[in-house]
């Protein structure tokens, strides 16, 4: 069943991402508009399943399989973001300019949040709560700074 869960996430993200990038008519606002909404669908997402994964590991009580199935959400994606912020991307987001202007830190963050949610998944699978409770941590707290430092107010 966890397979078949697997694999239908990623040929439905596939095909979601195929739909989305199939007319070559399209122009670089188009895609900038597309890549914002993928984004913001992503984001929405982690929120979502970072609650989940709260209210789900509580030490020896967690329910690992659930958990599983949670982090696996949170990784997906967790990498999915490391490719949607590509350059004129910015057009009607909500990030800050130095997101595309000075990359590097940013690149780093969203590196250091998906590390934390693939330590996460790993310790779902090992049922290790320790590094579950860091992976989660590592996360949050780089979506924090990263919050703090590119996202615009307005």
């Amino acid at each position: 069943m966890k397979k078949m869960t697997v694999r239908l996430l990623c040929v439905t993200t596939a095909l979601l991402g195929t739909q989305a990038f199939s007319s070559q008519d399209m122009n670089q606002t188009d895609t900038g508009t597309i890549q914002v909404e993928q984004r913001q669908h992503a984001f929405k997402q982690i929120e979502t399943f970072v609650d989940k994964a709260d209210d789900t590991l509580s030490g020896s009580d967690t329910d690992w399989a659930a958990l599983n199935s949670i982090s696996l959400n949170l990784a997906n994606h967790s990498q999915e973001l490391m490719t949607l912020f590509p350059a004129g991307s910015q057009e009607g987001s909500k990030a800050k300019e130095t997101v595309w202007t000075k990359p590097e830190k940013f690149n780093q963050l969203m590196k250091q949040m998906n590390e934390g949610f693939a330590k996460l998944h790993q310790a779902s699978k090992q049922s290790d709560v320790s590094l579950a409770e860091l992976g989660l941590e590592t996360a949050q707290d780089t979506c924090k700074s990263c919050h703090r430092s590119y996202r615009s107010r307005w």
